[in-house]
């Protein structure tokens, strides 16, 4: 299968995660932080979930995954260490049109969450396909070393001279030129 990169926006769509562990948690968090309205299905939860479930960030459903549980989400996340409900997770999204991605399973998943850094707008993907999370988690916490507010403010600096120069007739290449200045100019990029 090969996959596309791309990037979801979930903010206030209904998304799924099976699973009440220390990796649900985690991709619970990635998906309240896109303010995604997310729901979670576990016969156990991790305290960091049931803190989140009080904070009404997250609705939880204290059973196992049912067959169809996944209709009219948008997304839907596996996270548990059963292969049998992964496999069923996987093949209701294929019936129900959800994607869904299968924790340390590529080959089960529509989609994949790589490892992000995040420093305000910019956002860099770091994904090893499947094949190696521990690395993809090494470089990400090498990025997030280098990779200070001051990245940030480059950007909103670059954005607002893109607007500028959108108004003025310039060539493709003189705003280029423009654009490289102001990098070079930052010295982030040594």
């Amino acid at each position: 299968m090969a996959y596309y990169p791309v990037m979801l926006n979930v903010k206030n769509k209904k998304c799924l995660v099976v699973g009440g562990g220390k990796v649900a948690l985690r991709k619970i968090l990635s998906l309240v932080e896109g303010e995604a309205l997310v729901t979670a299905i576990s016969p156990s939860f991790d305290e960091g979930i049931i803190e989140l479930a009080a904070k009404e960030k997250v609705e939880l459903i204290r059973r196992e995954y049912q067959q169809g549980d996944v209709r009219g989400f948008f997304v839907a996340i596996a996270a548990t260490d059963d292969e049998k409900v992964n496999k069923l997770v996987a093949s209701d999204g294929e019936k129900y049109n959800v994607l869904v991605n299968v924790v340390d399973d590529k080959d089960l998943s529509s989609f994949m969450v790589p490892a992000i850094v995040k420093r305000g707008d910019l956002i860099i993907s770091i994904s090893t396909s499947g094949k190696s999370p521990l690395l993809s988690r090494m470089i990400k916490e090498k990025l997030e070393s280098i990779f200070n507010d001051d990245y940030e403010k480059l950007l909103q600096k670059l954005y607002q001279k893109r607007m500028e120069l959108k108004e003025k007739d310039f060539a493709k290449e003189e705003k280029m030129a423009i654009y490289r200045k102001i990098i070079e100019k930052s010295g982030l990029l040594k």
